[in-house]
């Protein structure tokens, strides 16, 4: 009896263990939505402003409710990196592009960019090296 009670439990708290498990990245994600929501006008003025020649030093980290690693111009492109998947590889976040849908048409380098539409002039935007 002392067994299968142990079993029992057991099954319980891995049962409990893999729903966190599931709860937590799924919730994390709905927060930085959430994040970016509050934020996308104060990220709209800083792409408004931003130029491609401005001292990276200067540029603002910390905009509404999130924080960049950095924030660049390419063309008519702003980039605001909210990190790399491994330090100096694959760089993510979110692309203003007002003028056209974000495409990669580089075929003569190794990176694969990825733009998944969130609204208006914004993207999820992602690195592949």
């Amino acid at each position: 009896m002392v067994g299968e009670r142990a079993a029992s439990a057991r099954r319980g708290v891995t049962a409990l263990l893999v729903g966190v498990a599931v709860a937590v990245p799924a919730g994390c994600g709905m927060l930085e939505e959430q994040r970016f929501e509050r934020s996308a006008a104060s990220m709209e003025q800083v792409a408004r402003t931003v130029r491609e020649d401005d001292d990276p030093t200067r540029r603002p980290r910390e905009i509404g409710s999130l924080a960049f690693e950095d924030v660049y111009r390419d063309g008519d492109r702003v980039y605001f990196m909210l990190g790399e998947v491994i330090e100096g590889v694959d760089p993510y976040g979110y692309v203003y592009s007002p003028n056209e849908r974000p495409v990669d048409h580089d075929d003569s380098d190794s990176v694969d960019s990825a733009f998944e539409h969130i609204r208006g002039p914004w993207y999820h935007w992602s690195d592949t090296y």
